[in-house]
This record gives structure tokens, C-alpha cells and sequence, in this order.
């Protein structure tokens, strides 16, 4: 235990943790700082995010038949001030305007007025008048959910569906599930862009911290002396695992530290909302948006410490930094499309999303960091001293 705890302080010196911040500082600021202090960002993201308050406040996580009536009656009242806003404004006379219909009628016209338009820019972007802005946004969520049986999740499917696919869609939609009150757009997607970046920036900070663990011994020549002892050969595993222990050490502080800046985004009222929702898209389980960032977590240690054990097999053949860079790098290039693109369970849990393939990948992603280990350390069991 003192040899793991003497390797995990050459891993935690100062130098290389004022590095590790140094670097975390970059990422925060370019990769994750917008989506968090600007959310939601713009519009109609801000109105679908307070339209969303509002519905779980009034209404809990669940939609059903009188409060979808209920939320009607509230657009004809929203509809009503619109009215008396048109009608109080000498622009929308002049232009023949008397109420919100005949404005929405004008504005969707093939040939849209020119002072129309310009009317419209005044009173959405210039003026920002939240009646025009919130409107649409409240006559979609009532398209959606009236349409669930005919139109849900299918705009998110490319090609023809297959009937395990129509099967799945079909199952959320009886069940009730899809009565759920969860806007996607914007909370899911702010998740989608947090989840994503906080996991490279955690990637690159172990990559960084663990890789030179081996450095230190090519360049004092140490592997002749560990070779000529039993309790050298052991040298190896021991210090796999300060690097593994460092690993998650780093992870979980980073993850607290980068969690807990996203919970200030104020999206608690909607952690025991369900995700698949006639406000978003399909996914293949049944999870609560709590669980969904759970499942977010847990599949980031999965990742960060499977490429750990590889990050450590890549400096134990390396005599030198220039060498290390050189292999990690397209490793790392795939890891940040995988991250991207496929393994987090926003994307990975999607109904496009091939529940096999994501299976194999974090398959290949555990498999392999821990054969070329064990084979390492039986190698070093044996090899001998002169080779």
C-alpha cells in the first residue's frame, strides 16, 4: 500500500496539478461556461423552458385530458391579449390588422408584406413582446400532444421504421408515458452539450495527469533493477493501480465540481419528469430525466477509466513524451467522436441509436484496456532480465 500511495504523490504533484487546473480553466471557458451561463439561450428556447415551468407547476410531470383543456383555455386567453396589444397599435391598423389571427394569417403567406415583416422584427426582437414569442410555442405543444398517436417520434427517424422500432413507439404511447411534461428543447439539449463537454474535459485531464507514470522510470532506468526481483516485477500492477485510483479520484472531483455548476442551470422541477415525452424524441428505456444524468455519470466512468488503463498501457511501451502524444492522440480522436456522437446516453439510448452497437463499443471499450494490461503483467512476471 505505501509503494500505491508514494506513486499516487508523483501523480498528484503540485506542478502537475496547477497544470491540471490550468487546463480545466481552458475547457471550462471554451467548451462548457456558454450552456451554462447562458441558458436557456435565446428564443424560443427561453419561452419553451418558462412555458415548462409553468406546466409543472400547474400541472405536476404528467398532462392529462382536462389539463390539456386547461392549457387551451389559458392560449385563448394568452390569444385575447395579443388582440387588444394588435388593436392598441396604430402600425397594425394601418396595415389592415385587427387581430392575432389575421396577423399569424399574414405573416404565413407565400408573399409575405414587407412592412409586415418589419412590423413583426419591431415587436419580436426590437420590443421582444413575450405574448408573440410564447403563442407559438404553447399552439405546437398542443399539436404535439393531439397528434401523438399519428406524428410521435417518427420526425426523428430517418428511412422506414422497423417494426421493433414502431413496436417501442407504439408501447410509450399506450402506456400513458408520453403524457409526459419534458421539454427537450431546450433542457435535454442543454444536458446533451454539458454531458458532452464535461466528459472531454475530464478525458483530457486524467489523459494528461496518469501518462507520464512510467516517464520517470525509462529515464532513470529502473525496469533492469524491478526485473531482477520478485517485489520489482510486482512493481508493475501497483502502480496500474495509483493510476487507476488517481484516475477516478480526479474524475469524481471533477465530476462534483462540474455537476454542481450545471445544477445552477435551475432545472430541478423537472428531474422526475419522464424523457420520453410528446415534448421530445424516443428513447429505448423508460428513464426520468434524474436518471438519465445518472446513467450520464455512471457511463463517463465507464469511459474515463477504460481509456485510464489504456492511457497507462500507452506509457508503459513509451519511452518518451513525444511518443506518447503521438499514439494517444488518434485514440483520443476517436474517443471525442464516440463522445460526440454516439456513447452518452442521450444519443446512445435513442430509439436511432442501435442498442447492440452501443453494447459492443463499451464491450471493446472494457475488453481491451484490461487484455493488453493483464498480458503486460504477465510478460513482466516472466521476462527476463536482459531482454
Amino acid at each position: 500500500m505505501r509503494i500505491i500511495i508514494e506513486e499516487m504523490k508523483k501523480i498528484f504533484h503540485p506542478i502537475m496539478l496547477l497544470i491540471c487546473l490550468l487546463i480545466n480553466l481552458l475547457m471550462y471557458y471554451i467548451f462548457i461556461d456558454f450552456d451554462i451561463s447562458v441558458f436557456p439561450n435565446g428564443r424560443p428556447a427561453t419561452d419553451m423552458y418558462k412555458i415548462g415551468i409553468e406546466m409543472v407547476d400547474k400541472y405536476g410531470h404528467e398532462l392529462d385530458e382536462n389539463e390539456l383543456k386547461d392549457f387551451k383555455k389559458v392560449l385563448q386567453q394568452e390569444i385575447k391579449k395579443a388582440d387588444k396589444y394588435i388593436q392598441a397599435d396604430k402600425e397594425f391598423s394601418n396595415l389592415g390588422i385587427n387581430n392575432y389571427r389575421e396577423y399569424r394569417k399574414t405573416r404565413n403567406a407565400d408573399h409575405e408584406n414587407p412592412a409586415v415583416r418589419q412590423l413583426s422584427s419591431r415587436i419580436m426582437f426590437d420590443e421582444g413582446i413575450d405574448l408573440f414569442w410564447e403563442i407559438p410555442q404553447r399552439e405546437d405543444i398542443i399539436e404535439d400532444i393531439e397528434n401523438v398517436n399519428e406524428r410521435y417520434g417518427y420526425s426523428y427517424i430517418d428511412g422506414n421504421l422497423t417494426e421493433k422500432l414502431e413496436q417501442r413507439i407504439q408501447r410509450i404511447v399506450q402506456s400513458g408515458t408520453v403524457n409526459a411534461i419534458f421539454p427537450a428543447y431546450p433542457v435535454q439539449d442543454n444536458f446533451q452539450t454539458i454531458s458532452q463537454s464535461i466528459a472531454i474535459t475530464i478525458l483530457v485531464s486524467v489523459i494528461f495527469m496518469i501518462s507520464p507514470i512510467f516517464i520517470r522510470d525509462y529515464k532513470n532506468n529502473m525496469f533492469g533493477l524491478q526485473y531482477s526481483s520478485k517485489i520489482g516485477r510486482d512493481l508493475f500492477l501497483k502502480k496500474v493501480t495509483a493510476g487507476m485510483l488517481a484516475a477516478f479520484i480526479i474524475t469524481t472531483f471533477l465530476i462534483i465540481v462540474y455537476y454542481g455548476l450545471y445544477s445552477t442551470n435551475d432545472i430541478g422541477m423537472f428531474l422526475e419528469s419522464e424523457i420520453n415525452s410528446f415534448m421530445g424524441t424516443v428513447y429505448w428505456y423508460d428513464f426520468s430525466f434524474l436518471q438519465l444524468i445518472i446513467m450520464t455519470i455512471l457511463l463517463t466512468y465507464v469511459i474515463i477509466l477504460s481509456l485510464s488503463l489504456l492511457a497507462i498501457f500507452v506509457s508503459s511501451i513509451c519511452k518518451n513524451y513525444i511518443s506518447i502524444i503521438g499514439i494517444q492522440l488518434p485514440l483520443f480522436a476517436v474517443l471525442y467522436w464516440l463522445i460526440k456522437k454516439r456513447v452518452l446516453p442521450v444519443e446512445a439510448f435513442h430509439l436511432t441509436s442501435s442498442q447492440w452497437e452501443i453494447g459492443m463499443i463499451y464491450s471493446i471499450m472494457i475488453i481491451i484496456p484490461i487484455s493488453v494490461i493483464s498480458w503486460i503483467v504477465r510478460n513482466r512476471q516472466t521476462k527476463d532480465i536482459l531482454e
